[in-house]
């Protein structure tokens, strides 16, 4: 992938905006305008599914971009026809993916949620990636284009700036819990958890060894461990499995999506191929 000057020197302005969100709520808000610096599209959306099947919320950038109750009841009641909803809620990988690598332009067209929703925005391309799910809700932010679809290249910059996205989201959920608690709960350590160790603790969550996310992260797999050592003191735990079971229960990392091919194992998802 090649990147000018101007998009690093936006991407490094994105991050920069992520780094002080106090409040899980603003991400959507604070994080949309960057995107659409970075990727080109007509309309983005943060949205958040569930936990009851039609239940969405939203917002979308431009701002003035509102949606009316008519044409949201709509989209509530088709959104499980969109693919890379019922990917995200069926496997949990939150990898940047296109509707077009799982229908034609002719079949999303057939849809209910293109006929009644997507048609009136209009988007007949879409890229999407999930966040971290919340109190069972189902968290992606996508990117709408009336014409063109995505590219490659659109899809490698937007894998790499949902790390810096995860990690805003994975802090500000810690500050906010620590903010409410009363008393010095888990929540408060939890706060006390630098980027890097959140990052850690996300690759081990993964299923990744000590040695693997070295290699990711280009560091020396002691570097690593002295990383995890801490992440154990301040969660207060004894080792990788209980530090894991302690992030994925408060929400601060998602599970590892379940290998489709056997279920009762994970395993890394793979992008579909195109239909």
């Amino acid at each position: 992938m090649h990147v000018s000057l101007s998009v690093l020197e936006s991407a490094l302005r994105f991050v920069d905006d992520l780094a002080d969100i106090d409040d899980p709520a603003d991400l959507g808000r604070r994080a949309l305008p960057g995107l659409a610096r970075l990727i080109p599209a007509d309309v983005l959306s943060y949205n958040e599914f569930g936990p009851e099947p039609g239940q969405v919320s939203y917002c979308a950038y431009p701002e003035d971009v509102v949606f009316s109750p008519e044409i949201m009841a709509a989209f509530e009641a088709h959104a499980q026809e969109n693919p890379l909803i019922a990917h995200l809620q069926a496997t949990g990988d939150g990898s940047p993916l296109m509707i077009s690598d799982f229908l034609s332009l002719e079949r999303f067209h057939r849809l209910g949620v293109y006929t009644e929703f997507y048609r009136h925005v209009p988007v007949e391309h879409q890229i999407a990636i999930g966040l971290p799910p919340t109190d069972g809700r189902v968290v992606g932010i996508a990117l709408n284009r009336g014409r063109g679809d995505f590219t490659e290249d659109d899809r490698d910059l937007l894998a790499v700036l949902r790390a810096p996205l995860v990690r805003a989201m994975l802090r500000s959920r810690a500050r906010h819990r620590a903010r409410q608690a009363l008393t010095g709960p888990p929540d408060s350590r939890i706060a006390e958890l630098t980027d890097r160790e959140l990052q850690m603790l996300e690759l081990v969550a993964l299923g990744h060894t000590n040695t693997a996310i070295a290699r990711k992260l280009e560091v020396s797999p002691r570097t690593v461990a002295h990383h995890l050592d801490n992440v154990y003191r301040k969660l207060d735990v004894s080792g990788r499995a209980a530090a894991v079971y302690c992030a994925v229960t408060e929400g601060l990392v998602p599970p590892k999506p379940p290998d489709p091919a056997n279920p009762s194992r994970s395993s890394d998802s793979r992008r579909p191929s195109t239909s």
